[in-house]
């Protein structure tokens, strides 16, 4: 086995709280490892596909925790512009001010102008004094580490194939140049030679296809559900988040014999998946957190019956 330098396959990444992603651990996979490492020393950003509930998304949590740097995630939906994602200028806002009788010197351009997340990842230092300098403030990273922004970010691009086909394009120069030009400021974001290179995940559920373009910039993950051994491969994720005092072994078997049943009948329908199985094991350690141990796994088998049909049935 080749040893990474940054992460190791089968290894469990703790992850502290940051804004509203809750504290967790996360099970690195082999593939999942080599792509992480290939993304930082190629600075392509990562592509990460796979259906909804396979951990895609803390990937990148995983990832900024192992390399203690700060963490970054945009959601994006159906309104989402590519524009938004770099910058957002605000011509109503300067209107506003001319109106109320600003001068000219203090109607630039400049102080309208918000920095969006690729700003931040990409020139942390010149972002900081871009959103001082703007008059009408819109959006600033949440962090707990100030001294983390020092080695770099990880930006997570999260659900990308909710957008319109025109954000993925309008990332083309950025993602394949590695910076972007700001014409209002007469600047270029992300080419200082000593400026440390984002690691950027993108993640996807395959709901539209991507442009083609796009992906080429981009390295590509399949996170999979692995089918051929699901009640092992649920399991050891399952022993990450749950000791066998919280769950016993016989009561996470007897929730992936669950899911495994479910996922068998939803031919065509969604199918319940990672996210599912840890809910209603969450489930069951908190329902019966009161209960004695000696009793716990029974009053969890029989309350699993009772139970399993609201997280595992989807349709």
């Amino acid at each position: 086995m080749t040893t990474l330098r940054h992460f190791q396959a089968n290894e469990i990444i703790p992850f502290a709280a940051c804004g509203s992603w809750p504290a967790s651990r996360y099970l690195l996979d082999e593939p999942s490892a080599y792509a992480l490492e290939m993304a930082l020393v190629t600075r392509r950003p990562l592509l990460v596909k796979g259906e909804p509930g396979t951990g895609k998304s803390y990937l990148a949590r995983a990832a900024a925790a192992k390399l203690k740097r700060l963490f970054m995630a945009e959601v994006i939906n159906v309104n989402t512009e590519g524009q938004d994602l770099l910058w957002r200028y605000d011509p109503v806002a300067r209107l506003n001010d001319a109106h109320a009788g600003l001068k000219d010197g203090h109607l630039n351009p400049k102080y309208y102008l918000n920095p969006g997340v690729l700003w931040w990842a990409f020139g942390w230092d010149s972002a900081v004094r871009q959103y001082n300098t703007c008059r009408h403030r819109v959006y600033c990273p949440q962090f707990s580490d100030p001294s983390a922004c020092a080695k770099g970010v990880v930006l997570l691009i999260d659900e990308i194939d909710k957008a319109e086909p025109s954000l993925p394009n309008s990332l083309l120069e950025v993602l394949g140049n590695g910076g972007f030009d700001v014409p209002l400021l007469g600047s270029t974001i992300g080419k200082q030679a000593d400026a440390i290179a984002p690691l950027v995940i993108i993640t996807t559920n395959d709901e539209r296809e991507l442009p083609p373009a796009f992906v080429r910039r981009c390295l590509v993950l399949h996170l999979q559900v692995d089918d051929n051994d699901l009640e092992g491969w649920l399991i050891k994720r399952a022993d990450v988040h749950f000791s066998d005092d919280q769950c016993s072994p016989d009561i996470k078997r007897l929730a992936a014999q669950q899911l495994k049943q479910d996922r068998t009948a939803a031919v065509g329908l969604v199918k319940a998946g990672l996210a599912e199985y840890l809910d209603l094991l969450q489930a069951l350690d908190e329902m019966t957190k009161d209960l004695p141990s000696a009793e716990r796994s029974t009053q969890q088998a029989q309350l699993l019956a009772h139970i399993q049909a609201f997280v595992l049935k989807k349709a």
